[in-house]
């Protein structure tokens, strides 16, 4: 059920937040493949944003845009956002979010325009569709994400940054490995400041991977919280068992007193011991099973899908 229970959450982190362990800055295209090309590393996916709060002026048809770009697995394993239809494969090709599909009523194959503050027009044929965003909904926008190549050539369209200066790099480890000792690892070998690289804190100490002190005083807490309850447990039932025994031991002295012999006395303990047993024994466990399978519905009903 703790199992269970992890797992449940580990799920609402990775669709809260994204299934990515770390994010890198400021690095090149060829450092980011050196990565990727890790053994311990699972995926290294680039991501960027243009006109992330609507305040660009970017638009399609008169309304604000959000452009992203990156490769296809940002969107099919980082963040998990297609809907419908397939990824960009090439620049002229692009995603658009639900809500511009459902206001625009807009089909894959048709053909979209977005203008730039400099009055620029890209056009872009529809691969599939986006789900929406917290942030496109909050700021009432649409979204749009372009491969790679088409999101730098409509960025560079506007300044001549560098592509590392806007371009996160987000990879994401094989679970089987010592995590912390992995980012260590590219940090010490890229020469990589702590300010280049974010990790996802909920995501890796969830997962037990995390060096972060305030999630080992979170875990630091659980524990010290299991062993009061385990021993406010062990306490209450140690103490019923002392009075039920004291009361037994009352009764099978009145017992003796009234002439019973040590053999009689010894039978009839016996007797209600194992009546205790072939009751208490097989309810405490169906109970148990009952209970935790119960629990478990109850945890898979909340947990994210």
């Amino acid at each position: 059920m703790a199992d269970m229970f992890i797992r449940g959450q580990i799920l609402q982190a990775q669709q809260e937040n994204g299934n990515w362990h770390i994010g890198i800055q400021n690095i090149s295209d060829e450092d980011a493949m050196l990565i990727s090309s890790r053994p311990e590393v699972a995926t290294v996916a680039d991501y960027g944003t243009l006109n992330f709060r609507g305040e660009q002026e970017y638009t399609l048809h008169g309304k604000n845009v959000s452009i992203c770009g990156g490769n296809e697995s940002i969107v099919t394993e980082i963040f998990n956002v297609l809907d419908e239809g397939t990824f960009p494969k090439t620049e002229n090709e692009a995603m658009i979010s639900i809500n511009a599909k459902d206001t625009l009523k807009l089909k894959i194959g048709e053909q979209i325009v977005i203008t730039t503050p400099n009055g620029t027009e890209f056009s872009y044929i529809i691969s599939g569709f986006m789900k929406n965003s917290a942030n496109l909904m909050r700021e009432d926008v649409y979204g749009v994400f372009l491969t790679t190549d088409g999101f730098r050539t409509i960025y560079s369209n506007e300044t001549d940054v560098n592509p590392s200066e806007y371009t996160m790099f987000f990879v994401l480890f094989d679970n089987k490995g010592n995590i912390p000792k992995e980012i260590a690892e590219i940090k010490e070998q890229y020469g990589l400041s702590d300010k280049q690289v974010t990790e996802n804190i909920t995501l890796l100490g969830l997962m037990g991977q995390s060096d972060d002190s305030f999630m080992a005083q979170v875990y630091t807490v659980a524990i010290i919280l299991f062993f009061l309850v385990l021993m406010a447990g062990v306490l209450m039932i140690a103490s019923s068992m002392n009075t039920n025994v004291a009361q037994r031991t009352e009764f099978f002295g009145m017992v003796r007193c009234i002439g019973a012999t040590p053999k009689q006395v010894m039978q009839l303990v016996r007797k209600e011991v194992m009546n205790w047993c072939r009751f208490a024994i097989p309810l405490g466990v169906i109970g148990g099973m009952v209970l935790v399978w119960v629990l478990c519905f109850i945890l898979r009903q909340l947990s994210p899908q």
